[in-house]
């Protein structure tokens, strides 16, 4: 016991001296207001007017607000922004917790809407599925019956190219027919002009041959020598009719 007692008491005095030579240390040394003030000039603008007594002043560059003015130290002065910029970042943490309720009230709020909305556009797109497969549906059908309507057209198409081409070669062949009937009408026009010259020879050597029978004279072309010649001609065959073109 009465080693552990020592032990104890020269580590309290220990901490004791170690505590007392950071408490002399800090009274001796205490802060560099110059590097405070520098590391705030960002926002607050510090004026230092000499003479017999430095005087020190602060101002917000944001607003112009004046802190402090006519201070005869600079730890004042920067004391009192230290305190401007905690109130200042206090009520924009102020702000930012009230704007922060009203987006949780907000989200939640959104959140029922988004889930209610989410619903019915699910169904919304369920619904439009449906229909796209449908509509799908019907292409595929209105598409296989225009293929089976293009064939048939294409057949139709190439039934009236060869009944086309049928009904030229009945045209030329008509052409043909109308050229032949015209030379068949010329020819018969031809033939029908020397029947009428035959005729009209046949005409006067029958009344060549009446005269002469009635003269008494006898041909070679009598069959009976001893008949008597015939006074009535023989009749002219009859005409042909005309062919119609």
């Amino acid at each position: 016991m009465t080693n552990i007692s020592k032990s104890l008491c020269v580590f309290v005095l220990a901490l004791c001296l170690a505590f007392m030579g950071v408490a002399a240390v800090t009274s001796l040394g205490g802060a560099n207001w110059p590097i405070e003030r520098d590391q705030i000039t960002g926002d607050y603008a510090f004026e230092t007017t000499p003479g017999e007594t430095t005087t020190y002043a602060v101002t917000a560059r944001r607003g112009d607000k004046q802190l402090s003015t006519g201070s005869k130290s600079l730890a004042a002065t920067v004391i009192a922004a230290r305190k401007d910029m905690v109130s200042t970042q206090s009520q924009q943490i102020d702000d930012l917790k009230t704007e922060t309720a009203t987006f949780v009230a907000q989200e939640k709020e959104w959140t029922t809407l988004t889930a209610a909305d989410e619903a019915s556009m699910t169904a919304r797109c369920d619904e439009l599925a449906s229909e796209l497969a449908t509509l799908n549906q019907l292409i595929d059908d209105a598409s296989k019956e225009n293929i089976t309507k293009v064939e048939k057209t294409q057949g139709t198409l190439r039934k009236n190219e060869a009944r086309r081409e049928e009904v030229y070669r009945l045209l030329a062949q008509l052409d043909e027919i109308g050229t032949d009937l015209f030379q068949i009408n010329e020819q018969q026009r031809r033939l029908r002009d020397l029947l009428i010259r035959k005729r009209g020879v046949v005409n006067r050597l029958k009344r060549r041959q009446l005269q002469l029978v009635g003269s008494g004279a006898r041909g070679q072309y009598e069959s009976d020598p001893a008949a008597v010649p015939s006074t009535t001609p023989k009749a002219a065959p009859k005409s042909t009719k005309k062919t119609q073109p």
